[in-house]
């Protein structure tokens, strides 16, 4: 199968860009998450440092978060489990607020901590919190897609089966 072949099933369409058991192994999918990951914690960041100079930390945390999630659902379903397509786009995306869940509590967390450990940080402590918070989110991310939002796809692609779900 090419890079460019695509597939359509009744319920989403997909390339063969991140076939597991063919041209990308279980280290590319981990490697095009971790390049998402950095793309999208920047996206994170930075936004999360703009908003600040005019929002509380914990609203400039959760607005930027959720840009990024956002971003970062679209990018892991498309490059790195190879989905594209309308069909399960939405599930997909709400599976991935349901993850932003889990990195909003560390990164709300930390601000939190930080504000009662060290209330007037300055912004760049107030930044390396909120980095620090999600890295530690970025290996449970990783398991909660593999293994819960893209399994089918995943699974079915090893078994030699194009249908996702």
């Amino acid at each position: 199968m090419t890079l460019v072949e695509r597939r359509t099933t009744t319920d989403v369409e997909y390339t063969g860009a991140a076939e597991p058991g063919t041209s990308r192994p279980e280290l590319r999918l981990v490697l095009l998450f971790l390049a998402i990951g950095a793309a999208t914690t920047i996206l994170h960041l930075g936004a999360f440092a703009a908003l600040r100079e005019q929002w509380s930390a914990q609203w400039s945390n959760t607005a930027a978060l959720a840009v990024a999630t956002v971003a970062n659902t679209w990018a892991n379903r498309r490059w790195t489990f190879g989905v594209t397509g309308a069909k399960g786009a939405a599930t997909h995306q709400l599976q991935g607020f349901l993850v932003f869940a889990l990195t909003w509590t560390l990164t709300s967390g930390g601000l939190h901590l930080l504000a009662a450990e060290w209330p007037g940080a300055p912004r760049w402590v107030e930044v390396a919190a909120v980095a620090v918070a999600t890295f530690t989110s970025t290996a449970v991310k990783y398991v909660l897609m593999r293994y819960w939002m893209f399994r089918r796809i995943v699974s079915n692609r090893r078994r030699g089966s194009h249908r996702p779900h």
